[in-house]
Formats: C-alpha cells, structure tokens, sequence
C-alpha cells in the first residue's frame, strides 16, 4: 500500500512478461522431466512426444485457446499411439489459463472438446493389461482412466473459471463503489452548496430591492446572507474533512441533524412555521436524511416562491416511523410579499433542475422510506416523507 506497511505477495508483484519467463522455465523443465521419463519407458520416440506436448504450455497467456488445441491434439496422437497415460497433464494445466482468462462460452467449448477428446482417446487407446484379465476388468480399467482423466481436466478449469468470476465480481464491486461515491458527494454538494447560494442569491436581492426604503430590513436581510455564507463554509469543511478522512462513519458523526433545524429554518427567512414532535432521538443516519430533506424542500421554496410563507412539521407515527412535511402555500408565481422591484426567477424544469427531487427520494430511500412530492391543488407545493427509526433501517 501507499503506507508501504503491507505488500503484495510475489505472485502478485510480477508482471506478464515475467510471467512468461516463468511458463517457459516451468514447461522447458517438465517437458525434459516427462521427456526423460518416456524415453526410459518407451523409447526416444516416446519421450520426444512427451517434450513436445508440454513445451507449448510456455504460450499459454498469450493465446490460451489456440495452446489448449495444439496441446489437446499432442496428448490425443501420444495416448493413441505410445499409450502415455499422463497427457492429460498438460491439457489440465492449459485448462486452468482457459478458465481463468477466456469467457464463459470459450470456455466452456474448449472443455467440452477436450474431455470429449481425451476421454474417446483413452477408452481407445492400448493399455498394458494382465494375461489372464477378462474383459470386464479391461472396460471397468478403461472407464476408470476416462474419469481419472476428466477430473484432472474439470478441476483446474473449474478453480480457473472459479478466479475469473471472483475478479470479475471484484472489478464490478469496485466499479459500483466509485458509482456510490459519486453520487454521495454530488447528493452532498448539491444539499449544501445549491441550498446556501440559493438562499444568499434570494436574500440578496431583497436587500437591494429594500436598501432605500427600509435600511433596518435590509440590514437584517444582509445578515441573513452573512450567516448562509458561514454556514455553507462550516459544510464545506465538514464535507471535505471526510472526504480527505480515512475511516468510516465520520459524516455521521458531525452531520447535522434535527437539532439544527430551527437555524435551518430562520436562515431560510422569517416566514419558515416550524413544528417538531418531541420524542426519542432518531438515528444519525435518519436525523441526516430529516435535516436534508427539509434543506431541499426550503431550497425549492425559496427559488421558486420568494418569501412566501412555508410551514415544517416534523411527528412521530408511533414508536417506529417518523414524518416530514414541508408545505409551500403560495402559489409558483406568485411574487409573495417581496417589493415590486424585485425580480422573481422561476427557472423551469427543462433548464437543469430535477436533481433535489431525486436527491430527497435517493434520501428516504437510503433508509427504508418514502417520499411524496407534488402541488396542491389551491397553489403551493407539499413534499411529505416517512422515514423508519429502526436502527437496522437507518444504516
């Protein structure tokens, strides 16, 4: 690792070529090995045949397929015509390549052909058997060689195929873990930075619309604006401690949670009602998911209604879900109370927006719940949410 406190083994540290150096040592070596051995049993034209059936292993990573077939017809002419019994060897080593780098299909073909292959040929082949052997002892020696055969076949392809589908399923799990992650810190930016800028773009116009008629408002306006700003750095610099953190579970630790919500809402603008059901503390993780959902809600509130008034309640529906409502009455474009100067932006639904809907239902989700959002039909907009307490839920 970066920390140097832990490598990798020296299987893992070598490299293709070196790799290849080490299958042609290894096949030069065990085709001298099965070569000598043959030759001393049958002959030099045994051993030649049995030298000439490992020495292609050496290929075997660069092209498995084609090795496992040249391999496969070198062990079916040596078991048909000098009775080596070991050929199969050879065949199961490449096997093991094929499963492990080939995909299913191929793989799967090749296997097929080689036990169909090896087990016609050694059925076939001459075997050495006793003078005074029936032949039932014969069939029952030549079905005994046809299974010892497959199995030292079929259990190298299937330990090669078992290391590809778990380093597949490894790539994949850690494709998916920077696709969460992803989402996690867009869903955190977006809560924090879209909310905070939101409410200063908004407040900030309001304390230009009112700065010649009522200083008093525009300062209280502006202070407003300074403590969005504040609070939106306080964030930022949680959310980019834990991403710079190590360990697990430091967003929960420090995330903001039902506590926060009264400055939530006065940062939002004095026409924020809020109402929360006293009770047992939720879970972090559903104090998170409460305390963003209702940053979003006002976020939408504000962009789309001025400072029309919204109210936010928060109850508890027995002992194991709770409920969130955030309930805008004015309608989109009605300009509220804000002073006729001000101008009123109601960004359409075509022009980027989108992303808070599905960030509070992605929310709710995350702990079990559900989520509801649409307008009312006297004008306004309502977003309700029902979240479980449970702790399994939460995490």
């Amino acid at each position: 690792m970066g920390d140097g406190q832990s490598r990798p083994l020296v299987a893992g540290r070598l490299r293709d070529g070196q790799w290849h150096g080490v299958d042609t040592v290894a096949a030069v070596l065990l085709a001298l090995a099965f070569g000598a051995g043959e030759t001393h049993r049958g002959g030099w034209v045994a051993g030649a045949v049995a030298a000439a059936v490992w020495l292609p292993v050496a290929l075997r990573r660069r092209r498995p397929v084609r090795v496992l077939y040249t391999v496969l017809a070198g062990a079916v002419l040596a078991l048909a015509f000098t009775g080596w019994e070991q050929s199969w060897l050879p065949v199961g080593a490449v096997l093991y390549t094929v499963g492990a780098r080939e995909a299913r299909g191929r793989s799967v073909t090749a296997l097929g052909c080689s036990l169909g292959a090896v087990a016609a040929t050694t059925a076939l082949a001459p075997r050495p058997v006793p003078v005074p052997a029936s032949g039932a002892a014969v069939a029952v020696g030549a079905v005994g060689g046809v299974v010892f055969a497959s199995l030292m076949m079929t259990l190298p392809w299937l330990v090669g195929t078992a290391l590809r589908e778990q380093r597949s399923y490894a790539e994949l799990a850690a494709r998916q873990a920077v696709t969460d992650e992803r989402l996690r810190i867009a869903r955190e930016l977006h809560d924090v930075v879209a909310h905070h800028l939101t409410v200063i773009a908004v407040r900030a116009e309001v304390a230009c619309a009112v700065a010649s008629g009522d200083p008093q408002e525009a300062g209280r306006t502006l202070a407003l604006v300074g403590s969005a700003g504040r609070t939106a750095l306080t964030e930022m610099r949680r959310m980019l401690g834990v991403l710079r953190s190590p360990g697990d579970g430091a967003e929960l630790g420090a995330a903001p949670g039902l506590a926060d919500l009264p400055a939530l809402a006065a940062g939002a603008g004095p026409r924020v009602e809020l109402s929360v059901d006293p009770g047992p503390p939720l879970p972090p993780g559903v104090e998170l998911a409460v305390y963003r959902i209702v940053q979003e809600a006002l976020t939408n509130a504000v962009r789309h209604a001025g400072s029309a008034p919204c109210r936010v309640s928060l109850s508890r529906t027995g002992p194991g879900a709770v409920e969130v409502e955030v309930v805008n009455d004015a309608p989109l474009r009605t300009p509220s109370r804000l002073p006729s100067r001000l101008p009123l932006r109601v960004p359409s639904r075509s022009s980027g927006g989108g992303h808070g809907l599905v960030g509070m239902r992605e929310r709710a989700a995350m702990c079990g719940g559900t989520l509801s959002a649409g307008p009312l039909a006297a004008g306004g907009f309502r977003v309700h949410a029902r979240l479980p307490c449970a702790p399994e839920a939460a995490r």
